[in-house]
């Protein structure tokens, strides 16, 4: 008679909430953890050899920068969705951060000179939420044009 893998031992290889639904769906249909299809392949290509960074380009941190609100499509709930997030990204690029530049101007004589005293004395002093990036993106400031601008993978 062959041993039964106990069934946290096959599950917990799953993780998380695959392991809830994982042990909902054996425990529903009556199958033993060895019925369940192996757990998915790690992405062994993005483990293997480093690539080569993307390209990148610099734009100025505008309204459509953001991960949020983007693909929503058209509805009755989800246009409304999406123009919150389209109404908070303007607030915060094109009246939040341009009016705490001109008052920490006008206080100091000059224009923040690196990113760290530009998210220290305009971001955090003035408690402005940037819409979170998508991934790769980042928010660089350039001290030179005195402007917000997003670091971002060649299109």
């Amino acid at each position: 008679m062959a041993a039964r893998q106990s069934p946290s031992g096959r599950l917990a290889e799953l993780g998380g909430w695959r392991l809830w639904i994982a042990a909902s769906l054996t425990l529903a249909a009556g199958c033993a953890p060895e019925d369940l299809p192996p757990p998915p392949p790690e992405r062994a290509a993005a483990q293997a050899a480093p690539a080569e960074p993307p390209a990148m380009e610099r734009v100025a941190a505008a309204v459509g920068v953001g991960k949020k609100g983007r693909g929503y499509g058209e509805g009755m709930v989800t246009t409304p969705v999406a123009t919150l997030f389209t109404v908070k990204e303007k607030l915060a690029f094109e009246i939040m951060i341009p009016h705490a530049l001109d008052l920490y101007k006008a206080t100091e004589g000059h224009a923040p000179a690196s990113q760290e005293e530009f998210l220290e004395k305009i971001v955090k002093f003035n408690q402005i939420q940037l819409p979170a990036l998508p991934p790769g993106h980042r928010y660089v400031y350039d001290p030179k044009s005195e402007r917000l601008m997003v670091e971002r993978p060649k299109q």
